[in-house]
């Protein structure tokens, strides 16, 4: 299977999306922690987030949503229980939610462009990195690779599944415009990288162990997702 990568636009007004109905559909343990959120926007993302997820696996294992058990590494990271060979995460920022599946580790990201942070980039970034942002000639490119670079790493560590017990300056990316290039002593060192652009106020960033993933992402609406969900119930 290729990796296949999917995006939801969420609406300006997430207080009124159908996919709040669906909470029931989570364990309840999860729906307490999503209706702990004191900003609807970040219980919706969240919630959207698992819903699509579920959806991709439901799609992939031929199964109900209630036939889907969830455990988890040493790092937090969810796994699916009993199935070594299916894997998937996601990400949220902002108005966007995105979720990847694949047959070997997958991690990615996806975050809103805001301002240029370089106080950040140099506590976070290896000195290599720091160095090929800080030699960039002006703000608007030093902006755009501070994104690449972040997103880059953090769908990295997501792929390896060991958060934040590896600090993000332990291994370094190098970006120009024909590869992307990953220097580490980290055992999980054979992957391949992929970018997508759907928004230009946003950077998503894919970390694959297998080579063969699709070229596009896939959109989907709410109601697509919330009506293709509902028949998994």
């Amino acid at each position: 299977m290729d990796t296949r990568v999917f995006g939801l636009q969420l609406p300006e007004d997430m207080a009124s999306s159908p996919l709040l109905q669906l909470i029931t559909a989570l364990p309840v343990e999860k729906q307490r922690r999503i209706k702990r959120f004191v900003h609807v926007e970040d219980a919706v993302r969240t919630l959207s987030a698992d819903i699509l997820s579920r959806l991709l696996l439901c799609d992939q294992l031929g199964i109900k949503n209630s036939e889907l058990f969830f455990t988890s590494n040493q790092n937090g990271k969810p796994l699916l229980q009993g199935l070594d060979d299916l894997h998937f995460n996601n990400s949220h920022s902002g108005r966007w939610v995105l979720s990847a599946i694949s047959d070997y580790p997958v991690g990615i990201d996806v975050e809103r462009i805001r301002e240029l942070d370089l106080d950040l980039a140099r506590h976070c970034f290896s000195e290599k990195e720091y160095h090929d942002l800080n030699d960039l000639p002006d703000d608007q490119t030093k902006l755009d690779y501070f994104y690449d670079l972040w997103t880059l790493k953090e769908s990295y560590i997501k792929a390896v599944g060991l958060g934040l017990s590896m600090p993000l300056s332990s291994f370094t990316i190098r970006k120009t415009k024909d590869m992307i290039q990953l220097q580490t002593s980290n055992t999980f060192n054979h992957c391949f990288f992929k970018q997508y652009t759907i928004d230009k106020n946003y950077k998503i960033s894919l970390c694959a162990q297998r080579e063969h993933i699709d070229e596009d992402l896939v959109l989907i609406s709410e109601d697509e997702l919330h009506q293709r969900f509902v028949k998994y119930l």
